[in-house]
């Protein structure tokens, strides 16, 4: 799907998506899940190259950033289905210039539906390419923030259950259950980072890549360019610090499922221990010799009871006297 967004009376507004001919006052040509006939249509009307599907899945730097034709072409990672249960990473590509901007997309993320209400509310604000880019670029930053900020919530929320809910004690199996739910809920917000991780890093390099190539961007956008240039490092310090406190968390809850786990074997090895001397009375006395005194005795088969019973106390005894118990 095309939409094409041109300046009319100082205003940012939708222009339809009639490739045939080029509109008067084009700044931003939006390209959501493109067919082939889309982009020739474009690259026509245009005259610049847009990237198929394929070269914007390529990660080397040189695939992702690159100039051509006086335009700077750039391909960052972003984060779709962030709020369900299997997020996923997409490539958007923005192929900029001094007069237009170009966007392709192969998903609907989250930052280009709540740039649309922004720009809704101030369509003035959105008057050239240059502040469409750093503007698509800045909702793209606050959506990284606020993603972060839900995986804290959820780090500190899982914190909480492992360490301090105390007075709840289920049985040990029940234990066990709610250990392995909240490491795959750790693992998944892992999952959410690592995708978060990789399109900082991208966005990262390619502002970097824009300031060096975008000489056109000057003044008060280079200003709003260097301050999302800014709030992208912060962000990769706070999201490698909420990394670092999921790992921590990751290593407790396997060590408390080993203890858990350490516990259970300590049960049935002290079983094995204190069941073992009647067991080796009970296999002494079951031999079938001929000559046993202890067989025509009046006083045997309840004497071998009590040698049963008490060799099982003495180590229950002995065992609960050094605390093993």
């Amino acid at each position: 799907m095309i939409t094409l967004h041109t300046v009319d009376g100082g205003r940012l507004v939708s222009a339809g998506s009639d490739c045939s001919r080029l509109p008067e006052g084009l700044v931003w040509v939006d390209l959501h899940n493109p067919t082939k006939d889309e982009e020739k249509a474009v690259e026509s009307m245009l005259g610049i190259q847009v990237p198929t599907q394929l070269e914007m899945a390529e990660i080397e730097e040189s695939s992702r950033l690159y100039e051509e034709g006086g335009a700077l072409v750039m391909t960052a990672v972003l984060i779709e289905n962030a709020t369900h249960k299997r997020p996923a990473r997409t490539p958007v590509t923005f192929v900029l210039t001094k007069e237009r901007l170009i966007t392709v997309r192969y998903a609907d993320p989250m930052p280009f539906r709540a740039f649309e209400a922004k720009r809704h509310k101030a369509p003035e604000s959105y008057t050239t390419a240059t502040l469409l880019f750093i503007a698509l670029l800045d909702s793209i930053v606050e959506r990284i923030a606020d993603l972060i900020e839900v995986a804290e919530t959820a780090v500190g929320d899982v914190s909480t259950r492992i360490f301090y809910d105390e007075e709840v004690k289920p049985n040990a199996e029940e234990r066990s259950a709610n250990l392995r739910n909240l490491l795959i809920l750790l693992g998944r917000k892992n999952r959410m980072l690592a995708i978060l991780r990789e399109s900082l890093l991208s966005l990262n390099r390619l502002i970097l890549f824009v300031r060096a190539g975008a000489s056109f961007i000057k003044d008060g956008a280079n200003g709003k360019l260097k301050a999302v240039e800014r709030d992208i490092r912060s962000l990769a310090e706070y999201e490698a610090r909420v990394e670092a406190e999921i790992a921590y968390l990751q290593d407790s809850t396997l060590g408390l499922i080993n203890i858990e786990q350490n516990t259970i074997i300590k049960v049935f090895s002290i079983a094995a221990v204190l069941f073992l001397p009647p067991t080796l009375v009970g296999t002494i006395y079951g031999m079938n010799f001929e000559h046993m005194p202890e067989l025509s005795w009046r006083v045997g088969y309840p004497l071998a009871l009590v040698m049963m019973i008490v060799s099982a106390i003495i180590p229950f005894w002995w065992f609960k006297r050094k605390g093993w118990l």
